[in-house]
């Protein structure tokens, strides 16, 4: 199983792997302990060296490995040993828990590093295209603009005739008959031909909405008398 593991085993599967705190609540903090106890095993019998620790030390070893690092996963230990391994790292014909500890800590540290600058890569990658994202905006915005000023309202009483001045006025820049400096004049006052300003004079003053009101009421009290059930 552990050579399975091993074999191709990435960074990336190993940081992506379950965490050890979330073996501790599926499997139990005791069979994670053994579980560790075993890959230190495995990893100390491969090594040809006379000296190597014993059951105990590598059960205590696993015990602390399980409390210190409960936010990383199995495979990342995994990992830690088998960089040790292939990387050359010259034993001395001994092996004790110390050196243990030691080459998983580095593995750690390089693991963090590593993470920080993938970390400090996709945030320049993010401030790229998000830097791409508004100079896309910024040269569009103009058109963006323009496109919603000579939106017609569509309740506008001259909608039709405004739409249709516009057309003439695309097709006449098109085949070149009018300037664009023309266009955009005849543009600019169809713009000014939607704005509907309020006209004061057409609301009823005070006195009139209250007249308006009373006289309202008087129908509606006509028509609920005239159309009232009577009562049996």
């Amino acid at each position: 199983m552990l050579a399975d593991i091993s074999i191709g085993l990435t960074k990336a599967q190993a940081f992506s792997a379950p965490k050890i705190f979330q073996l501790n609540r599926s499997l139990g903090e005791r069979e994670v302990v053994k579980l560790l106890v075993v890959v230190l095993r495995a990893f100390v019998d491969s090594l040809r060296v006379k000296e190597k620790p014993d059951a105990a030390d590598l059960i205590a070893l696993a015990d602390d490995l399980a409390r210190t690092y409960t936010h990383d996963s199995l495979k990342d230990i995994i990992l830690a040993l088998k960089e040790a391994r292939t990387n050359g790292t010259n034993f001395f014909q001994a092996l004790d828990v110390s050196t243990l500890y030691r080459l998983i800590a580095e593995y750690f540290d390089r693991k963090a590093q590593y993470l920080e600058h993938r970390h400090l890569d996709q945030k320049a990658t993010g401030a790229s295209l998000q830097a791409q994202d508004v100079r896309l905006l910024g040269d569009s915005a103009p058109r963006l603009l323009e496109h919603v000023a000579q939106q017609i309202p569509a309740d506008h009483p001259n909608a039709d005739a405004l739409r249709y001045k516009l057309t003439i006025t695309k097709a006449r820049e098109t085949r070149g008959l009018i300037t664009p400096e023309q266009a955009a004049e005849q543009r600019a006052e169809t713009r000014q031909a939607t704005l509907r300003k309020t006209r004061p004079d057409w609301q009823p003053t005070p006195e009139a909405q209250a007249q308006i009101a009373h006289r309202h009421l008087q129908e509606e009290q006509t028509l609920l008398h005239r159309y009232r059930t009577p009562n049996p």
